[in-house]
């Protein structure tokens, strides 16, 4: 292999996160096999969406309480916003996590696939 293409593929396999080629190699397979596979920036743009959404759910409840106790007087439309706000965060969090749920339950479907195939194969 070239001297340039290894450099693209060490500079892809730090991107992923690898801690060896081999590693990278199995992560390019499997993304390309369609496996739930995130690189370390999706990986850290998803904690940190997870992260937000639980400081808005948690500013969302102080807003409430405070309206509640007389702290933080609120008119019909506000309260209005913050309870549609309290409905709806957990609905897109519960969302983020059945999305990446679904793509692991997509890529172990295809790992099975494989498996099965490679048996047939084998065994045929």
């Amino acid at each position: 292999m070239p001297a340039e293409e290894l450099h693209a593929f060490d500079a892809l396999f730090t991107q992923l996160g690898a801690k060896s080629r081999s590693d990278g190699v199995r992560s390019v397979v499997r993304m390309a096999s369609g496996f739930l596979e995130f690189s370390r920036e999706d990986s850290a743009k998803l904690d940190e969406i997870r992260y937000e959404l639980g400081k808005i759910g948690t500013n969302v409840n102080q807003i409430a309480l405070a309206a509640n106790r007389g702290r933080a007087p609120m008119v019909k439309a506000q309260w209005a916003s913050v309870d549609e706000l309290r409905r709806s965060l957990p609905l897109v969090a519960k969302a983020l996590s059945q999305i990446i749920a679904e793509r692991r339950r997509q890529g172990v479907a295809l790992f099975r696939k494989f498996v099965e195939a490679q048996e047939g194969a084998r065994h045929g």
